[in-house]
């Protein structure tokens, strides 16, 4: 990948975290030019925000 290459991740989940390292490190992307858009006020999907699921989103983590 140039450094010219911009990538747009839809949800701040583990699998655009993982995506957005892989890029960086697999891929030659510079981190800048990765942008994460997610609507929640944290990343690392609901498990991650217990006060999302108090909210009436399902939550996996055991806090929820």
């Amino acid at each position: 990948m140039n450094t010219k290459s911009k990538a747009y991740l839809v949800g701040g989940g583990i699998g655009s975290l993982a995506a957005a390292a892989f890029m960086i490190r697999d891929g030659g992307l510079p981190g800048e030019n990765i942008s994460i858009l997610e609507a929640a006020p944290v990343m690392g999907e609901v498990w991650a925000a217990p006060e999302i699921s108090r909210a009436g989103i399902p939550c996996a983590a055991d806090a929820c």
